[in-house]
């Protein structure tokens, strides 16, 4: 799926350790049929057939990327450097890239012109405004039952932002992230950072800091620079839940 996250943050790590690749965006909501069917043992994207080996999650395709290309720089080898990535990784992966998820997907039950982006950017559809009413019940089952994106948990998000981007500051400023040469670390976080930076209401509260710096620097468009990038998704977060 062109706007997912991980997806991207696969795509980076490939191009990183010079594996081409073929890519096949999934229609959304269809992804767990599809990878099921393909023989993935689980529905989740992203999903790589590597020479006949099947991965999922950002997590495994990095490592074994690294066991395959370890000049690509994923991750360093001195120990402790190593150390450090890992936890930031493990830290994009089980909190930021969650958060980032679920507040999409709040606002794509909540408002139907982020739906309508959707079937705009994403898809391509013809007539996005009535394509993105039809989308609605599969967003309230990827958003409400999986995602668990309710009005109080993506509230509670939005408030602990400001610690979370706290967090990818720091980790900038250890030079953990941010660095010239990009590592698993890089591509877990900052594509989660530049999911929430595309919606119009949170880019500018990120943009200013060094790490909404450092996400435009890997990433000036979303998902991709130049013709590839999306149109900003629109403001659809209640102003009374978004950081000061």
């Amino acid at each position: 799926m062109a706007h997912s996250h991980p997806v991207l943050a696969v795509k980076l790590m490939l191009e990183a350790a010079d594996v081409p690749y073929e890519a096949h965006d999934i229609f959304p909501g269809f992804h767990s049929l599809v990878t099921r069917a393909k023989g993935f043992p689980k529905w989740i994207v992203p999903a790589l057939d590597l020479d006949g080996t099947k991965l999922q999650s950002t997590l495994k395709i990095s490592r074994e990327l690294d066991r395959r290309a370890p000049e690509a720089g994923l991750f360093p080898r001195d120990p402790e450097a190593r150390r450090a990535v890992e936890e930031a990784e493990r830290w994009g992966h089980d909190e930021l890239q969650t958060v980032a998820r679920r507040v999409f997907r709040w606002a794509g039950i909540k408002d139907n012109g982020v739906r309508a982006w959707m079937a705009r950017e994403v898809i391509h559809a013809p007539a996005p405004t009535a394509v993105g009413m039809a989308f609605k019940p599969a967003m309230v089952v990827f958003g409400r039952y999986i995602s668990k994106a309710d009005d109080a948990t993506v509230r509670a998000d939005l408030q602990r932002l400001p610690a979370l981007l706290d967090h990818i500051d720091e980790l900038v400023e250890r030079g953990v992230i941010g660095g010239e040469r990009p590592n698993a670390a890089d591509f877990q976080i900052f594509t989660s950072l530049r999911l929430l930076m595309a919606h119009e209401d949170l880019r500018p509260f990120i943009e200013p800091r060094p790490s909404g710096q450092a996400a435009l620097r890997l990433l000036p468009g979303f998902p991709r620079p130049g013709a590839g990038a999306m149109a900003p998704v629109p403001a659809a977060l209640p102003p009374a839940w978004l950081p000061a």
